[in-house]
């Protein structure tokens, strides 16, 4: 096992950070031979997994929000910055520009969860059933997620799910062919059913207490988000959805959140469900990657604002604004639209929560909008700035709810889909805002609405406009070439795997 020794002992850092990283000591020993003899060193392998999940988040922003089309798309933001990775805003992708390279180094977490399967199912007698149960039903649940990733962003991708090439020493090379799409979905059913097997029988909660842990509901959440997929998207250039038999798909996904929602409930406040505080007693997380004061923050710092050079905008009354969301530092390297911030209801307490839009005067001394600031996700005051430790939600109450009003319109069941987008609705606007139903298509451009302004900022809405009203949306953003929805593959992966082949729009 050529190597091994070294790649444990540059993962013992990760390894050792958590959600409660300062309450673990150090790992004595890291060879293969001793790692998993003792319940201790298998939970901090556990514990390091999910740390390196929440390093993956900024990688899952760029394949899940970009290319959705409600960012602008100018390469210089309206403070007068670089926009970033401005070519999947574009939709522009090429092999010389492909924004995500080596598979989005999503290999290295792969071959480290084929590694922890192996262990624990056979070996590890030392853990209770019901740890063990947990250990992979988080396993197959986060390799699931990871491959699903996958498939919505390159299609078919080399499947693995043994950890040989931890026994090589080489990462960077997988050496295997790229299963089609329909393998590559159906790997990602059954790693889901198995999380799902797993976690049978055993309690709803959070692990360790805390909701950045993989659980059982991210687990039925993930699923019903898989057969949802499965049950309305056809592979490109396929004839029929990856479902073999979607109606009973959509049930399952149905019941699995049906199952979900009595757990979980949702704050009276759109922006409580984002509060950087008692983060593990917020009754919408279901499962979230954690950012804490003083050991890591998120990238939404490339979201907000330059503080030296925002100094001449003006709030809607006619204020000057300064540093009015208090930040210590901040960038604006993305932006959404104008456009977007339009598309927000009169009424809807989510585009305030989540956007600042700021003015300039013309020469008339009228004000006219110039630009918006994201404010989702700010974070905490700590030495009287406000610091970026949001959680980066993964699952939460108001994805089960409107989840379930998509696959209730999918079943025809007009009633239960308008009662799940009440509900999100009357979160929306303080009071009841009833949505009028009058057919499956207007039903699902709603739903399509209230997720857009829902999820903002937190990886979804390529997947919806990809999976929703047959994909129009994301179709008309790659002027109708089906091709060019799956991303290109980098040359350094082409030089390095010869077995893989580019993806067709990019050859």
């Amino acid at each position: 096992m050529k190597n091994f020794r070294n790649i444990i002992l540059a993962l013992s850092g990760l390894l050792m950070a958590s959600c409660n990283a300062l309450e673990l000591g150090p790992i004595d020993q890291y060879s293969i031979n001793n790692y998993w003899n003792t319940e201790e060193q298998c939970e901090r392998f556990m514990i390091g997994l999910h740390y390196r999940l929440k390093e993956k988040m900024e990688t899952i922003m760029v394949m899940g929000e970009l290319r959705g089309g409600t960012l602008s798309t100018e390469s210089i933001t309206s403070t007068g910055e670089a926009a970033s990775n401005i070519e999947a805003v574009n939709n522009n992708l090429s092999v010389s520009n492909p924004c995500l390279t080596n598979w989005g180094d999503f290999y290295m977490d792969i071959y480290q969860i084929n590694h922890a399967i192996e262990k624990i199912s056979n070996e590890c007698d030392f853990l209770q059933e019901a740890t063990r149960k947990t250990y992979l039903g988080q396993l197959y649940g986060l390799r699931a997620y990871y491959y699903f990733h996958l498939l919505r962003t390159w299609g078919g991708v080399p499947l693995c799910d043994k950890p040989d090439v931890l026994q090589t020493g080489d990462l960077t090379t997988l050496n295997k062919k790229r299963a089609s799409e329909q393998d590559t979905w159906d790997f990602i059913r059954n790693d889901i059913d198995t999380s799902c097997d797993m976690y049978a029988g055993l309690v709803y909660g959070n692990y360790n207490g805390a909701n950045c842990y993989w659980n059982k509901a991210a687990s039925q959440c993930l699923k019903a988000e898989i057969y949802l997929w499965g049950a309305k998207v056809k592979p490109i250039g396929g004839s029929t959805v990856f479902s073999p038999n979607p109606e009973s798909d959509l049930r399952e996904a149905k019941a699995a959140l049906e199952e979900v929602e009595p757990h979980y409930s949702y704050n009276t406040s759109f922006a409580d469900a984002f509060s950087p505080t008692d983060k593990d007693a917020n009754p919408e997380t279901i499962f979230a990657a954690r950012y804490m004061l003083n050991e890591s923050t998120n990238y939404f710092v490339n979201f907000t604002y330059n503080i030296a050079i925002f100094t001449k905008y003006f709030d809607a009354q006619g204020n000057k604004l300064g540093n009015i969301l208090n930040i210590g530092s901040g960038y604006m390297r993305y932006e959404y639209s104008q456009e977007f911030y339009d598309s927000f209801e009169e009424g809807d307490t989510r585009r305030d929560a989540t956007f600042l839009q700021f003015y300039l005067k013309n020469t008339d001394n009228e004000l006219y909008p110039a630009g918006r600031s994201l404010r989702k996700f700010l974070g905490e005051v700590s030495n009287g700035k406000v610091q970026y430790t949001n959680d980066v939600p993964v699952y939460r109450y108001m994805d089960v709810a409107l989840m379930l009003a998509e696959i209730c319109n999918e079943l025809n069941e007009p009633t239960e889909t308008k009662k799940w987008i009440d509900l999100v609705r009357k979160r929306a606007f303080g009071t009841d805002h009833p949505f009028i139903y009058t057919d499956k298509e207007t039903a699902e451009e709603a739903i399509l609405h209230e997720r857009s302004a829902e999820f903002v900022a937190e990886n979804k809405r390529w997947y919806d406009i990809r999976r929703m009203l047959g994909g129009k949306y994301a179709l008309e953003l790659v002027n109708g070439n089906e091709q060019r929805l799956l991303w290109p593959i980098d040359s350094g992966v082409l030089s390095k795997d010869p077995l893989v082949e580019q993806n067709q729009a990019y050859k």
